[in-house]
């Protein structure tokens, strides 16, 4: 009985926490085995729980415009501000390039970011 007990409590412990596991995954929604690089206009950035977001602007070779959400993955304002993130880090209308793996989606336009993001210059971000 005593082992029953001890199982049950186990299991009471570990499965609340297989929902935040999959839902802070990214391995479905990015291509991981790819690295592209964009280069847009920020359009909006918010630096807010529970996922900061960054849209750029893209202009695709055949001049079509793409509004393109950017992600840090799951990083929530806290690690994201250790890494040196403010509210004031973009600016809308700045060019920024950004390097990461592409959505699967082929009618998404996303990039989780990998390898940086920096300014037009090359200065890096943050």
């Amino acid at each position: 009985m005593r082992l029953f007990y001890a199982i049950l409590l186990v299991a009471g412990l570990l499965i609340p926490t297989l929902p935040a596991s999959a839902h802070h995954s990214t391995n479905d929604i990015y291509d991981t085995s790819q690295t592209v690089e964009v280069t847009g206009v920020v359009k909006e950035w918010r630096l807010v729980n529970p996922h900061p977001f960054l849209v750029v602007e893209v202009t695709t070779p055949e001049g079509e415009k793409q509004d393109w959400d950017l992600s840090f993955g799951g990083s929530a304002v806290g690690p994201l501000a250790r890494q040196g993130y403010t509210k004031e880090t973009f600016t809308a209308g700045e060019v920024i390039v950004a390097r990461g793996a592409p959505a699967k989606a082929t009618d998404a336009h996303g990039l989780l970011i990998r390898g940086g993001l920096t300014r037009e210059d090359g200065t890096p971000v943050p």
